[in-house]
């Protein structure tokens, strides 16, 4: 019996380990904005990172999405639809690894080992605002969650910025 609540234990540590490696996306708009009329966007200044480079990524893949759909990037002076905005955060996050083996139980005397790993993780929250250029409310908003690799090659991060990006504006303009 306590080998397989072991079993499960430790199965359930590897599962939460590969759901905490996923990418999680969400999205929210508010349900009164016509999105049929938004035609053109200006950036303004979020959350930005102080990391140019990555900075430059960011912004790039949002421009790319948001050509995707149609809209022009044009000045904030040439009074826009939506201004757009970036939010970057970093956080640390825990995860634990586990593993045992063995046979037999208490009473029989068997074998048992068993080892258990924790290692920091660094998680990183992308979110998007789109807000009206005339009442500034925010009429969109997508955010993406994943873990980072702050070992990764510049095209890897490139890759994984791009991707992130594109998952946000999946769902723009959201349907009603």
């Amino acid at each position: 019996m306590l080998r397989i609540a072991t079993f499960i234990a430790t199965l359930s540590l590897m599962l939460l380990g590969a759901l905490a490696s996923a990418q999680n996306v969400t999205f929210d708009f508010d349900r009164a904005t016509d999105f049929s009329k938004i035609k053109s966007y200006a950036w303004v200044r979020g959350t930005n990172l102080k990391d140019e480079l990555n900075h430059k990524r960011i912004v790039n893949a949002v421009d790319v999405q948001l050509a995707s759909k149609g809209l022009v990037k044009v000045e904030t002076s040439a009074n826009p639809d939506v201004l757009v905005a970036y939010h970057a955060i970093f956080d640390r996050n825990l995860q634990i690894n586990g593993f045992s083996s063995g046979w037999g139980g208490f009473r029989f005397g068997g074998n048992w080992s068993g080892s258990a790993r924790a290692e920091e993780m660094l998680i990183g929250t992308l979110a998007v605002d789109m807000r009206d250029a005339k009442t500034r409310t925010v009429v969109w908003r997508g955010m993406a969650r994943k873990d980072v690799d702050a070992k990764a090659s510049p095209e890897k991060r490139e890759k994984n910025i791009s991707k992130a990006v594109e998952k946000l504006f999946k769902n723009y303009p959201p349907q009603k």
